[in-house]
Order: structure tokens, then sequence, then C-alpha cells
């Protein structure tokens, strides 16, 4: 994959507290959970990173149109 779409930050939202929580999709393909303020861990599930991936990829083809 392209390493600038490794670089785009994602956000995920705790199904606990709602708080929203960035990370570089590329340390999402390698984690399938990161933690919370709250406590609670936010699951990265699979479909979360082909929808991030897919607007990751588009963001990218309009910067180069």
């Amino acid at each position: 994959m392209n390493r600038k779409v490794d670089t785009q930050l994602i956000g995920l939202r705790c199904e606990h507290c709602g708080t929203i929580k960035a990370a570089l999709l590329g340390w999402l393909k390698e984690h399938d959970e990161m933690a919370c303020d709250c406590g609670q861990p936010i699951v990265v599930r699979p479909n979360d990173l082909v929808d991030a991936v897919k607007r990751a990829d588009a963001v990218e083809r309009r910067a180069l149109s």
C-alpha cells in the first residue's frame, strides 16, 4: 500500500464514551484495538479499515488531480 495512505489519520469512536481517537492507518493495520482515555478498548474492525483506506485513497486521488 502507498506510504501516503499509511500516514493518513483515521478517527475511531469509542463505543463506551463516544470519544473519537485518531491513529495512523498504518498503525491501525497492525493492531486490533487501541486504548481510549475512558479506559475502555476501541476495537479496530476490518470493515473500518477498508472504509478508511477507500477514503484515504479518494483524498490522495483528488490531491493528484
